[in-house]
């Protein structure tokens, strides 16, 4: 049985640490995903008998280890420029949600205190009508009515705000 590993795995070896790279893009990790996929090899020896094709069977091994690898290690397996790309794209993210987070904040200071306790209460506590009710001593259809004129509100403004893109 490790007379067929030294056959026809160690020489399919080189061949595997090529498509190791071609998927990982990294010698060194290339290098350590064929070690294991040796080593996972080596272990399931008995099994090799029944292989028709090694090589084939070697690179599939290969393949899957590269790929639970970059499921495992997605960050590092991304070159510089794709972890700068992501970085870029997450901060301009950022940026934009704290820019309508500070225009919900405009938006929320224009509305009637009633509407915008009732629509902080639901929206941000996520409180039901019904809680909401009991504590502010109101009728749940008032809840209702509130929190409808409250969201048409706020819609309404900021549909308003990036219509005209309205400056800081």
């Amino acid at each position: 049985m490790s007379k067929l590993f030294e056959q026809h795995i160690i020489p399919a070896s080189d061949k595997m640490y090529r498509y190791a790279l071609s998927i990982l893009k990294n010698e060194e990790q290339a290098h350590d995903v064929v070690q294991e996929c040796l080593t996972k090899i080596w272990d399931k020896r008995r099994m090799l008998n029944e292989v028709q094709n090694h090589e084939a069977w070697a690179m599939r091994v290969t393949r899957n280890q590269c790929y639970d690898w970059v499921k495992a290690n997605r960050y590092t397996a991304l070159s510089g420029e794709e972890i700068e790309q992501e970085d870029q794209i997450k901060a301009d993210h950022d940026t934009l949600m704290e820019d309508h987070q500070k225009w919900l904040d405009k938006v929320l200071s224009t509305i009637p205190e009633k509407q915008r306790e009732i629509f902080h209460l639901r929206e941000i506590e996520g409180m039901s009508y019904h809680e909401i009710s009991e504590v502010l001593s109101l009728s749940m259809s008032e809840v209702k009515v509130y929190l409808h004129r409250a969201r048409n509100r706020i819609r309404s403004a900021l549909q308003q705000i990036e219509a005209y893109g309205i400056a800081n």
